[in-house]
Formats: C-alpha cells, structure tokens, sequence
C-alpha cells in the first residue's frame, strides 16, 4: 500500500470550471482535515494557479495532480508556460505573490519545454 494518494483532475481552461476546482480542493482538504484558514488558502492558491493557466491564450486543459501524504497536500499543475517567460512574467506579478502567501511551497519545474508549478501546504 502507497503512502500516498493520488487525485488527478483535468478541466477546460476557462473561468467557468473555477467553481469545480474550488469544490475539489476543498473537498481533498476537508478529508485531509485542514483547519477553515488553510482550506481557504488551497482554494485561493489553486484559483491563483488556474489564472495563471487562463492568462495564456494558448492553455487548453488546465491538469492538477493533488498528492494526499499525512502532513501536506503537495498540488503539481502540469503544462502551464508555452510562454518561454512565464516564470519570470509570473514572479513580478501580484498573483505570485499571493501565492507564496497561502502556500507553504511554490516552486516552478521545467519539464518537456513546459513548465509545472508544485505548491505544498502543511497541515497545521
């Protein structure tokens, strides 16, 4: 038996579906038993990231990859930046920053000439 779980989602890339991965999200950290503030920071750093997906007129398919470990939700969006730049685009912005305010972790990874962005958030 794995030590962690895996919730995979992949939705369309547009404002309509913002409620559906909030619902998810919060459904994932109500299981995981995070308290009120921090389910509302996954729901806010998810909804960060899924404008991230949205501000590129390129991005089709928004895919998050939620891994459920004991102490954290680790949330891997995959194949965001056809934007050569998105990173660095991305850290000057205020979105970014909101990020790195609700979640424990950001990082960007460069896979496959995209780039993923990995946030983690500790149970507290």
């Amino acid at each position: 038996m794995s030590d962690i779980d895996k919730v995979e989602l992949g939705i369309p890339a547009r404002k309509e579906y913002a409620r559906l991965l909030r619902l998810a999200v919060a459904g994932i950290g109500s299981r995981m038993n995070f308290n009120f503030d921090c389910l509302e920071d996954l729901k806010i750093g998810l909804e960060e990231a899924y404008l991230l997906a949205l501000s590129d007129p390129k991005q089709q398919n928004f895919n998050v990859i939620f891994e459920i470990y004991y102490d954290r939700l680790e949330v891997l969006v995959t194949g965001l930046g056809t934007i050569e730049t998105l990173e660095e685009e991305q850290s000057q912005r205020f979105g970014f920053s909101i990020l790195n305010s609700v979640m424990d972790k950001v990082e960007w990874i460069k896979s496959n000439g995209t780039r993923n962005l990995r946030m983690v958030k500790n149970i507290q």
